[in-house]
């Protein structure tokens, strides 16, 4: 991935006194290297954010991350988890690694909100539900994948806003879970596609949080929760990741969970834990 000393990343807007990056969208696929059995590269049912996917049947390579488990508002009984919408098409079937009994199934994308081919989209974010699927009904649910953590798997205990000064964290099938982001503005950075030719392509009115001379989310990220961390560990979703910067003073770019869920978004409400 270039550094954010090439075209499109980032760029000061002093003017305005916010940093604004134009970073690309972390969508290439990645292979990763060798996994356990259970993980967030072999995610078997219920579904945790956090974990890798791929196009059915998962093959050598991963594509994005899943975010967080998610209840639909107008049909309360559709239950899924949301995804960066550059990531997969209408309808493509995905899987999660692999377990005994061969590819694992974690459902189908049944709703894409993303604006293609434009400089100026406002939506880059999809819902994956357990049905159509190849394997039957999947199940999804409020926990996040978090290792180097340990233990590896983290609560879902809470929702809220992101703030400016706030200390966030995101958790990437590639990066892993990587927090001590600081929140720089809520709604003036943009994320721009990578694929040659589109990279005007861009959405903009995202969220943006940095890490000064530290390492960033990496193609493979996209779709990763963005989250807070409470005091007895558990996690408060923010938002989502949908591009950021590899690179030295490493940046992350998200949609905010009150973007995602709105009426505008994909209509959904996160679903949680009781403490």
């Amino acid at each position: 991935m270039p550094t954010k000393a090439q075209p499109g990343y980032a760029v000061a807007l002093a003017a305005v006194g916010l940093l604004c990056l134009m970073p690309m969208a972390l969508d290439a696929p990645q292979r990763p290297t060798a996994v356990a059995a259970y993980d967030r590269l072999n995610d078997v049912q219920p579904h945790r954010g956090g974990a890798g996917l791929s196009v059915f049947p998962t093959a050598t390579t991963y594509d994005c991350t899943a975010g967080f488990a998610v209840r639909s508002k107008s049909d309360p009984r559709t239950v899924g988890m949301v995804t960066a919408g550059h990531c997969f098409a209408l309808n493509r079937v995905l899987g999660s690694g692999n377990d005994a009994g061969g590819a694992i199934d974690f459902g189908a994308v049944t709703a894409v909100k993303y604006e293609r081919n434009v400089p100026n989209g406002t939506h880059d974010m999809e819902l994956i539900t357990g049905v159509p699927s190849q394997t039957g009904p999947q199940t999804y649910a409020p926990t996040l994948w978090a290792d180097p953590r340990v233990p590896s798997a983290m609560r879902v205990v809470g929702t809220g806003a992101a703030g400016l000064g706030d200390s966030v964290c995101y958790s990437g099938m590639v990066t892993r879970a990587n927090c001590g982001f600081t929140v720089q503005t809520l709604s003036g950075s943009k994320s721009c596609s990578r694929e040659p030719g589109h990279t005007n392509d861009c959405t903009i009115g995202l969220a943006e949080a940095t890490k000064p001379v530290s390492s960033g989310p990496r193609p493979g990220d996209s779709g990763s929760p963005v989250f807070k961390v409470d005091d007895k560990g558990n996690a408060i979703i923010v938002g989502m990741l949908v591009g950021g910067d590899p690179s030295k003073d490493a940046a992350v770019v998200f949609h905010t969970l009150q973007q995602i869920e709105s009426p505008d978004g994909l209509n959904v409400r996160a679903l949680t834990q009781a403490l």
